[in-house]
Order: C-alpha cells, then sequence, then structure tokens
C-alpha cells in the first residue's frame, strides 16, 4: 500500500500531468467551447476543424481528454497534498505553506471541472430581431439587431447579437453585443453566439394600421382569425426559398400557405401580397436573418473562479517566503 501511495504522489507524475493539462487547458481557452460543428467548420481552417470536431475539443473540459487525466491529477495531488500538510506541521521553525495553498487551489479546480461535467446543461433558441425569449430566472433577453459579418474576400468574420435584458420591467443590459468570442454570463447561465440561418416571414396588417410579422413554423391570433404559417408556396422548400427577397425586401409575387382557423372550423389557403384575410391585409414576403443563441448552464464556473484565485496566492506566498529564505 505504501509502494502504490509514493507512487501515487510521485512528483514526476505530478509534473506530466500538470504539463498535459496546462497545455490542453490553455488551447481550450483559445477555442470557444460547446459551439455547433457548423460554427467551428466556418470559423477555422478545414483541418483544424476537423481535429476539433472529431476528437471533442470543442467540448474540452467535459471530455474524456480532460475528465480522465484531471481525475488522476486530483488522487496524485490530494496524496501528495496530505503527505507534505502533514510532514510540514511535524517541521520545527518557520513553516512555508504555500505550496498547500497552490494544491489546494488545484484540488478545487479539478472539484469544479468534474462539477461541471456532471450538472452541465444546454439549450438554444433562434430569434430574429424584435423577438424575445424568457430566461429560467424570469428575466427576458430581446434581440434588437442582427449582424452577419464577412471578410472582403466573402468569408465569414463574425455573427453579432445586440441583445437587451430586462428583469421586472427594468433594463439590466442594453445593447449586448454576443459573439462568437464573446459570451454573455448572466443569471447562472453563459450565452453564446452559436449559429444563424435565414426564414421567410409573412408581414400582415390589421385594421389599425399595426404591422405583424409571423414566420414559417409560427401561429399568430388576429382579427379573431388563429394563423400558422405552414410554408412559403413551391414544389419543395429549396425552390421556395429561393423565391424569397433578400433580408429587409418585401416580395410580391411569393405566396404562402396558412391554416387558418376560426368559429367555423379550419381550412388551408394560400396568400400573397394584395390579398385579405377578413379586417387582415397582406402586405408580403420578408426573409430575415435571425440568430441562434445557445445557453449553457455551468455551476462549477464559480468554483473553478476560486480555485484561480486560491492558486495564484498559494504561488506568490511560495515565491515570497522563497525569497526570505534566500535573504
Amino acid at each position: 500500500m505504501k509502494k502504490f501511495l509514493d507512487k501515487l504522489s510521485s512528483l514526476k507524475l505530478a509534473i506530466g500531468l500538470i504539463a498535459y493539462l496546462a497545455l490542453t487547458g490553455i488551447m481550450a481557452t483559445l477555442i470557444p467551447q460547446g459551439l455547433a460543428p457548423e460554427v467551428y467548420r466556418a470559423q477555422y481552417p478545414r483541418l483544424l476543424a476537423e481535429l476539433i470536431v472529431q476528437t471533442g475539443f470543442g467540448s474540452f473540459f467535459s471530455s474524456i481528454l480532460f475528465i480522465v487525466p484531471a481525475l488522476l491529477f486530483f488522487a496524485n495531488l490530494s496524496a501528495c497534498t496530505v503527505k507534505r500538510f502533514l510532514r510540514e506541521l511535524k517541521k520545527k521553525g518557520p513553516k512555508r505553506f504555500g505550496p498547500d495553498i497552490l494544491h489546494l487551489g488545484l484540488i478545487f479546480l479539478v472539484i469544479g471541472a468534474i462539477w461541471s461535467y456532471s450538472n452541465h446543461q444546454e439549450g438554444s433558441v433562434t430569434l430574429a430581431p424584435g423577438e424575445g425569449v424568457n430566461l429560467p430566472d424570469g428575466s427576458v433577453m430581446e434581440l434588437k439587431d442582427f449582424r452577419f459579418e464577412r471578410y472582403e474576400d466573402g468569408r465569414p468574420r463574425d455573427w453579432v447579437s445586440v441583445v437587451d435584458l430586462s428583469k421586472d420591467g427594468t433594463l439590466v443590459k442594453e445593447d449586448f453585443e454576443l459573439r462568437v468570442n464573446t459570451p454573455l454570463r448572466y443569471a447562472g447561465l453563459t450565452l453564446y453566439q452559436a449559429s444563424y440561418s435565414e426564414r421567410s416571414a409573412l408581414v400582415l396588417k390589421d385594421s389599425a394600421g399595426r404591422e405583424f410579422r409571423i414566420a414559417q413554423g409560427e401561429e399568430l391570433s388576429l382579427e379573431g382569425l388563429k394563423l400558422f404559417f405552414m410554408a412559403p408556396e413551391g414544389s419543395n422548400p429549396e425552390q421556395a426559398m429561393q423565391a424569397m427577397p433578400p433580408p429587409a425586401a418585401l416580395a410580391s409575387g411569393a405566396r404562402a400557405v396558412l391554416r387558418v382557423g376560426d368559429a367555423s372550423g379550419e381550412r388551408v389557403v394560400r396568400v400573397g401580397q394584395g390579398d385579405t384575410l377578413g379586417a387582415i391585409s397582406v402586405l408580403g414576403f420578408r426573409t430575415e436573418l435571425s440568430t441562434g443563441i445557445q445557453a449553457v448552464v455551468d455551476p462549477g464556473y464559480p468554483l473553478v473562479f476560486f480555485a484561480f484565485i486560491l492558486i495564484s496566492l498559494g504561488t506568490a506566498l511560495t515565491f515570497i517566503q522563497k525569497l526570505k529564505e534566500l535573504s
């Protein structure tokens, strides 16, 4: 048993594991985590993107690449910390607890990573400008604007979602620019800019002159009618989308297939610009960009942050104590 504990607390094993975890951890912080495979393929060269996707490096801290070495390092560090702390307590004269604080911080780092792995949750939502979504704590996130930025040669550069956060009618965050490399942390959630898409929306006007949009797959109750946008008219979805106008432009020739319900029942109709449904006027089609936002719950993040504080404190204290001994 003693030989096993000696090997488990081996300094060589610790150095090897630290080098591996440090190198891969730095690489993981440089690569946005938890995004969809198509995002990596759009943002990185082909070979690098495939390495990230195929090895699971896009979710590094919840992959076997991290978990197994981290567990081994946790066992090594725990054994080493206990042995060193007991030896330091027995030592006469000045005691050096800097390394113990450093080791404790590393232990908390491993625990935080495991906690994140076991309680990690993800969800996603697609929003068009003007739309919002309720967050778990009762806050509302509204998308004010969405931009798809490109390089001069046409390659994707960035997707930017401009969002507002409000709670109980009070604005909490205003005009926050959510980017691929700039997530938003709020109320235990980490919100990532994950993707984008184009979708067709039918623009309607009620009897009071107010405009409403209804996207494919959405339902809208208006002027006593319940409208469900089934699809743009066309032989298949690709042809239908090709007939759609560019973003922010209204199409005059495109038509929509709607399911319309009222007191007398339901019916399927085809409508286009200039048509009416009771008191509702059809203004036309608009193709709009929508953003894909991914929400991640990472309960281990505060513990990891605390661990880095302990690591920094322990490292600084170790150097200070060492300098005092040398002087």
